[in-house]
Order: C-alpha cells, then sequence, then structure tokens
C-alpha cells in the first residue's frame, strides 16, 4: 500500500520564484518517487496577490518594476532572474505587460475542477514569463484554456463573469492571515513548511522525513 505526500502551494501567476519553484518541486517528485515509486504526490495550489493595486488594464511591465524597485536596480534584477531561470529550463523575458492577476487565478481553479491544475499553471507562467503575454487579458486566459485541451469558448464565458473572484480573494485574505507574506510558500503533509524557491535536495530532505512517519503511522 502506497503514501500520498500532500504539497500545498501558494503562488502567484506573476511571481518569477514561484515558477523556478515549481520547477524544482518536480525535479524533488521525479526524484524521490524513483526510489519510493508507491508514493504519490496530492498537489494542490493556493492563490496569492504579490501586488494588488495592479488593475486590469495592462501595464508595461519594466516601466513598473522601475517605478516600485528603481531603475538602477531593475537591470541588475532582470539579468539575474534570466540567469537563474536558464539554470532550471526556463527562459525568463521581461518584456511586455503586466496586470493584476485574480482573473489568472480564476482560471486556474476552473481548470483544476477539470482535473487540469498542473497544466494550466504550466501555461500561465509561459504566458507571463516566456511569451510576454497579458496575463489579465480575458482572451489570451481562454486561450491557455484551448491549449491544455479545454473548451476556449467555454473558459471565456466563464472568464466574463466575477464567478469565483470572492473565493479568492476569501483564499488570499485566509493565507495572510496565517502569515504568508511572500510567495512561493510551500506546506509539505500540512506540517512542514518552505518559504520562497528551495533546492531540489531541500524538498527531498523533507519527503524522507514525510514519508518514514507515515510508514511508521
Amino acid at each position: 500500500m502506497g503514501t500520498t505526500i500532500k504539497v500545498d502551494i501558494v503562488s502567484d501567476t506573476i511571481c518569477p520564484w514561484c515558477f523556478i519553484g515549481k520547477r524544482r518541486l518536480e525535479k524533488a517528485m521525479t526524484s524521490y518517487q524513483a526510489s519510493h515509486p508507491d508514493t504519490k504526490f496530492d498537489v494542490k495550489w493556493h492563490p496569492f496577490e504579490l501586488d494588488p493595486t495592479l488593475s486590469k488594464t495592462p501595464a508595461n511591465k519594466l516601466e513598473r518594476y522601475a517605478a516600485k524597485f528603481g531603475a538602477a536596480r531593475v537591470d541588475g534584477m532582470v539579468e539575474h532572474m534570466k540567469k537563474m531561470g536558464k539554470g532550471d529550463g526556463i527562459n525568463f523575458s521581461y518584456g511586455g505587460p503586466i496586470a493584476n492577476t485574480i482573473d489568472s487565478h480564476r482560471l486556474i481553479e476552473w481548470a483544476t475542477k477539470q482535473g487540469k491544475q498542473d497544466e494550466v499553471i504550466e501555461q500561465l507562467f509561459k504566458l507571463y514569463f516566456e511569451d510576454e503575454g497579458n496575463i489579465g487579458d480575458l482572451d489570451q486566459l481562454a486561450d491557455v484554456a484551448g491549449k491544455i485541451g479545454l473548451d476556449n469558448v467555454e473558459a471565456l464565458e466563464y472568464l466574463k463573469t466575477d464567478q469565483g473572484a470572492r473565493e479568492i480573494k476569501d483564499a488570499i485574505l485566509q493565507s495572510q492571515m496565517q502569515g504568508i507574506s511572500g510567495v512561493p510558500n510551500f506546506t509539505i503533509d500540512s506540517k512542514y513548511t518552505l518559504s520562497g524557491a528551495q533546492q531540489p535536495e531541500t524538498f527531498l530532505e523533507v519527503f524522507e522525513e514525510v514519508g518514514k512517519r507515515l510508514a511508521d503511522a
């Protein structure tokens, strides 16, 4: 009889470290399952807003960063993230717009109910970070649904409503009330918390601990 390790991730779709964290978690899970083939992972992503002041009207990404961090600092940040991304197979691009992420989180919840959680998150990260897409554009979000085998027309009809928005905002508030102020945030087996994009080895150490505890239970 196998064991299941639960992983809860609080994340935002415009968070570069969340994309890197996803890649590193995947490496760790693959590595762990190679030596523990009876283990399954139950991964659940939860929403967060890095910048609630963003509106649905897109703004220039680099200009927004410059206003927030200072123009002199942004160039170094961008080069650092591009270098970090390449190490995990991500081609970060910092062209394109930035916008409010609530609708992208709504799409995640909609797709998750249809068994497509990992696929939709992967494509949203690629849309924003690699393809310079608009994470707040409903048509582009619907196209993401189509890319992962869901009905893009149905997705667009859903996104044009406000369905699920209150639940998303409530979930964000709940994470904040739990003390989460930055993402990614990983909670493993409802007990072990890791903040930031940890190395695969760090995830593996926790998996080993959890696996032993579950086996002894």
